[in-house]
């Protein structure tokens, strides 16, 4: 077939290659019989037809009557039948091709000389096709570029270890001292059954040579008119050839093969030369330039190219010899490594492959176990303590089929887990494992930082640190954005860090940030206090909670914009109030809170709560006031009572002489700044009721997201004061043991017992009335945001939320995500109230 696709050539060698070789019956022993009446060459061979033509002469199928097999003859042509520089190059390839006992390098079986004169020699038939077509293929219909997905059996990987084999070839011969010097895909066969020959070697050379068997010589393909082939000592194939040979530089080294073995490279890569042209111009180009680097050879849609392929393409192209792999066998080994590594790159891929489908299935299991035991926790919420254990089997159970989903989840993930780090085992690079595990732990680091697990969160830290590629730097690094609004503006804003100090969360100076308005300014994750101070306006302690990568910017529920902070002004809270700026803040998420939710952030306008809950004083100025106005049966119905029998109470104050109340005598020590106690939520209600009478201020009994974000700020902690329990920092049952009985104490015996805005006592001693009524599942709220409703009429029968430690019980019933219900008619020693007010914009 016509060699149209032939880059240019400079010299007499001749190419040849078809895709035609594999053509013919198999006709006979020998696989293909001589056809009658064709004329026989020599004696041993019957010609069969013409395989190509070239420069020096043309090569012919031949029947080899002595062996019964189908061999190609190269024969010099006519034109050069007189031309002994022609004749000599003929015969040094043929010696060194026979010379070459390689599998990579077609075999030479004879040699000899035509009646006319012409030489000739005989080689192996080669069938299949040439480099330059498989790759002309692969790029010309795979979907994406035969890099991943194969083509009619063609991949990169393929093509690499085409060349691979080639390489060694060429290694074989440098070690024999023979250099190719026209190493090019079109010379480089594949077979139909996967061989791999390396073809032509009509310019290979000794790197002892005589100068002379160089020396071109003219042939149709280069006459003297063509200014390419002036040069004497120039021969080769442009788009391929090194520099040095371009330039005729002498002599050339095994380096110079190296550079064109990358220009095969380059093609496979890219699916064109390293250069395209004409003969002149890509030789001249050549000695000028190097090619244009592979990425910007390719289109912008290419699929990414291998980073090492193109490194060594690179190395290999590099312009000056002495940079670039010294010979065959070290380009070879380059090869052999990128190679293995995609061999265990795609073990690696199959088994990631193979695990797709673990990590869904765990997470339904997961969710399918969270809504059992969500329906456990329902269906026991509604029983009481007394019921039998009968009534109780229907939700052991589901909790029971919980924990069986559970612990296969667990196990799924395992699996998992050991399937990624089988996946690395064969190829340590293997990105899409290290991104999935990346994924894995950071979603797991934040569910631990979520819960405020140090221990897990440190360890899924590192191994996310261990497996991230670059996908979770922001998140790592930490830094989140803050935005703050405040009305008025230009408050002065002093920035303080939560730093763990003796099992406390202290406020530790930081910076000054200026005024405000601050917008997006850039800070490291944590928990944090701003001091807010205007000139005219009391200070405000503002907490935030910036999480990693996350922002705070105040916007308020169906609103775009930040909300500002209202700064009161001096004298508009008072002295016994705390102030809790509107804002976000994480509820529930405690495991081991009684009764307690699931985390979430929850919008709370803002309000003024007491620093300290209602004392005894503050109770008996409300009866008294009662008693003033003649409405003695409301003050008796109102005043603290405690239990004689079950069916009986008397008041627990007593009177003077005046009728007015008074604390009673038992139990003795009473103190009247003591938290007032053994009232009920309707007496709650009614104290508040009258606060906001006689003051105009609108208290009422605070909700319980209020009670809860009044106790532990914005950031989740367990406690008002951090995590721990493990200091006597409130009054409860196992903190207070020199106390005989236990009881309740005054109110600010326990200092450390403060919140991040200064509320005191709400982790222990008694426990506050909330307005909001009891709900297994929480509160509704209106898209994130707490809207509190007031209202008296309530079923007796209805739980009300109550909230805090108390006395008579450990520590733990203080934690700030705790839940306790009482009927709105009961009266405890552990039940007292605190009132809030609104205040926002």
């Amino acid at each position: 077939m016509s060699s149209g696709d032939e880059p240019p050539r400079m010299g007499g060698a001749t190419h040849w290659s078809d895709d035609t070789y594999d053509a013919g019956s198999t006709l006979g022993p020998g696989g293909v019989a001589p056809p009658d009446g064709e004329a026989s060459l020599v004696d041993r061979y019957t010609d069969l037809g013409l395989i190509g033509r070239g420069g020096m002469g043309e090569v012919r199928r031949v029947y080899d009557r002595v062996l019964d097999r189908a061999v190609a003859m190269k024969i010099l042509g006519h034109a050069l039948l007189d031309n002994a520089v022609a004749r000599r190059r003929f015969m040094s390839e043929a010696g060194i091709t026979a010379g070459l006992q390689h599998p990579g390098i077609v075999p030479v079986h004879e040699r000899g000389e035509l009646a006319d004169g012409r030489l000739w020699y005989t080689m192996r038939e080669v069938r299949g096709r040439t480099l330059a077509q498989v790759v002309e293929t692969v790029h010309a219909t795979s979907g994406d570029g035969g890099w991943r997905a194969s083509h009619d059996g063609w991949s990169l990987r393929r093509l690499v270890e085409v060349l691979l084999r080639v390489t060694e070839a060429i290694a074989y011969a440098h070690r024999e001292g023979i250099i190719h010097r026209d190493l090019k895909p079109q010379n480089i066969m594949v077979g139909a059954f996967g061989e791999v020959q390396v073809m032509d070697w009509g310019l290979a050379t000794r790197i002892d040579r005589s100068p002379d068997t160089d020396r071109p010589f003219e042939t149709p393909e280069t006459a003297p008119t063509d200014p390419v082939t002036i040069s004497s000592q120039i021969v080769g194939t442009p788009a391929y050839m090194p520099p040095e040979q371009a330039m005729g530089v002498e002599p050339l080294t095994r380096a110079s093969d190296v550079y064109a073995l990358g220009g095969v490279l380059y093609q496979i890569l890219t699916g064109v030369p390293p250069f395209i042209g004409t003969a002149q111009s890509v030789w001249r180009r050549t000695i000028e330039s190097p090619p244009l680097p592979v990425r910007q050879r390719v289109a912008v849609e290419h699929p990414p190219l291998p980073d090492e392929l193109v490194a060594i393409c690179a190395h290999a192209m590099e312009r000056a010899p002495e940079d670039r792999y010294p010979d065959g066998t070290a380009m070879a080994r380059a090869l052999r490594s990128w190679l293995d590594g995609e061999r265990r790159r795609e073990e690696a891929a199959a088994i990631v492959e193979e695990a797709t489908g673990l990590l869904p299935e765990a997470r339904t299991l997961r969710e399918r176990a969270r809504t059992l035991r969500s329906r456990a926790d329902a269906a026991l919420s509604e029983l009481a303590g007394h019921d039998p254990p009968e009534k109780r089997y229907d939700a052991w159970a589901l909790q029971d089929e919980a924990s069986e989903f559970e612990r296969r989840a667990a196990l799924i993930e395992v699996d998992w887990e050991q399937h990624m780090r089988s996946a690395l085992t064969r190829f340590p690079e293997f990105i899409r494992a290290h991104d999935l595990l990346a994924d894995f732990y950071r979603e797991a680091l934040e569910a631990a930082e979520s819960a405020r697990n140090r221990e897990d969160a440190a360890r899924f830290e590192a191994l996310l640190r261990m497996h991230d590629r670059g996908r979770h730097v922001s998140f790592l690094k930490g830094e989140g954005r803050l935005t703050l609004h405040t009305s008025p503006s230009g408050a002065r804003a002093r920035l303080y860090r939560f730093v763990e100090t003796n099992r406390r969360l202290e406020p530790h100076f930081e910076r000054d940030l200026g005024v405000t308005p601050l917008v997006d300014v850039a800070l490291p994750y944590g928990s944090f206090v701003m001091r807010l101070e205007a000139d005219g306006h009391a200070p405000v302690d503002y907490p935030f909670h910036l999480e990693r990568g996350g922002r705070w910017d105040g916007v308020r529920p169906g609103e775009d914009a930040p909300h500002p902070i209202r700064l009161p002004r001096i004298g508009e809270i008072g002295e016994d109030e705390v102030y809790v700026p509107a804002g976000w803040f994480w509820s529930g998420g405690d495991p081991d809170a009684i009764d307690g939710l699931p985390r979430r952030r929850v919008w709370v306008d803002g309000f003024v709560m007491g620093r300290f809950p209602i004392m005894q004083r503050a109770y008996l100025a409300f009866v008294n006031a009662l008693v003033d106005d003649d409405r003695l049966a409301e003050a008796l119905r109102y005043v603290p009572r405690r239990l004689v029998s079950e069916a009986k109470s008397l008041p627990d104050y007593d009177r003077d002489d005046t009728g007015h109340f008074i604390l009673g005598s038992e139990p003795a020590g009473q103190s009247l700044d003591e938290p007032v106690h053994q009232i009920d939520w309707y007496s709650a209600m009614a104290y508040a009721a009258w606060r906001a009478k006689v003051t105009g201020a609108g208290y009422r009994l605070p909700h319980e997201f209020e009670r809860e974000k009044a106790t532990r700020g914005v950031d989740g902690r367990f406690y008002p004061w951090g995590d721990t329990a493990s200091a006597p920092w409130a009054c409860a049952l196992d903190t207070v043991p020199n106390i005989h009985p236990p009881r309740y104490l005054p109110t600010g015996t326990f200092p450390q017992d403060v919140s991040p805005y200064g509320a005191r006592g709400v982790a222990g001693n008694v426990r506050d009335w909330c307005i909001n009524a009891w709900q297994h599942d929480g509160p509704e709220l209106d898209a994130g945001r707490l809207v509190v409703t007031v209202s008296d009429d309530v079923d007796p029968d209805d739980y009300r939320t109550t909230k805090g430690g108390s006395w008579m019980a450990n520590l733990r019933t203080g934690r700030a995500a705790a839940r306790f219900a009482d009927r709105p008619h009961q009266r405890f020693t552990v039940l007292g109230m605190r009132i809030v007010r609104p205040f926002d914009l």
